[in-house]
């Protein structure tokens, strides 16, 4: 047993070591200028109740310098620097609304130093090889006052204060002219008791996958809802034989967000 121990200690070292860089998640994309019929409906299955084009994600233009070294990472965001929205990190104390550099790739000396001395070296590092910060504004005056740092390991993960530094917002304009995120009926799916509406998005000539894009409502007891992203649908009747269902959209899909995994790189 003597012997073991000091094998499962490096054992877990080397897997440390080897467990691959974090995958920054996609922006989320902004949902605008819903386009969809208004009041009561009723809708055979394939019809779309709910339509809202799709843009880019915002960016901010910072008004001040900002200089990070945490953990060994160092950065200057200077003045004028144009950084995009970040998707969510499910890093506890971060709010969805967060700014992102692109990832900062590790040198070539941080990489032979990572994979060399069968990793105990790069286990011992605080950080993968690869990171990238991230700015938020606590208390939304429009100023930065936290960051993080995306790829930093254990509690180094966790967000902290920088002096307060301004920024305005830029819009994203429309990610294409036929952009647009729909939500259709799909009529009986699942059990014989539930309904469904799928999540589509159209975007850059081509439908794109959605996660989660299926959401069941049970038409046991009407009327029911269901929220799907921000928008709200409500089942008034249902028709079994005709698989025609009356609805109401207390809620459009926009303004909201929908991310798209595959077009991260293209915006």
């Amino acid at each position: 047993m003597t012997h073991r121990l000091p094998l499962l200690a490096t054992t877990a070292l080397l897997l440390t070591a080897a467990a691959p860089d974090p995958v920054p998640p996609p922006a989320p994309l902004r949902l605008v200028e819903t386009i969809s019929p208004q009041g009561l409906q009723e809708v055979s299955p394939g019809a779309i109740v709910s339509t809202a084009v799709i843009n880019k994600p915002d960016s901010v233009i910072l008004a001040g310098d900002i200089v990070l070294d945490y953990k060994g990472e160092q950065r200057t965001f200077a003045r004028g620097s144009v950084i995009q929205a970040g998707g969510p990190t499910g890093v506890a104390g971060v709010p969805d609304a967060i700014f992102c550099e692109a990832v900062h790739e590790a040198s070539i000396g941080k990489v032979l130093t990572g994979q060399l001395a069968f990793g105990v070296v790069g286990a011992l590092r605080p950080t993968h090889l690869n990171t990238r910060y991230c700015l938020f504004d606590a208390d939304k005056d429009s100023k930065f006052d936290h960051a993080f740092l995306v790829g930093a390991k254990g509690e180094g993960r966790a967000p902290f204060a920088i002096p307060p530094v301004e920024y305005g917002t830029i819009e994203g304009r429309r990610l294409a002219d036929d952009s647009v995120a729909r939500l259709r009926y799909v009529g009986p799916a699942g059990t014989p008791d539930m309904i469904a509406f799928d999540l589509e998005a159209f975007a850059i000539g081509k439908l794109r996958d959605v996660p989660h894009a299926r959401t069941f409502i049970s038409v046991t007891k009407l009327p029911a809802y269901a929220i799907i992203g921000v928008a709200v649908v409500t089942v008034l009747t249902y028709d079994p034989k005709t698989r025609v269902a009356t609805i109401r959209m207390d809620h459009d899909l926009a303004p909201g967000q929908i991310v798209l995994p595959e077009l991260a790189r293209a915006y």
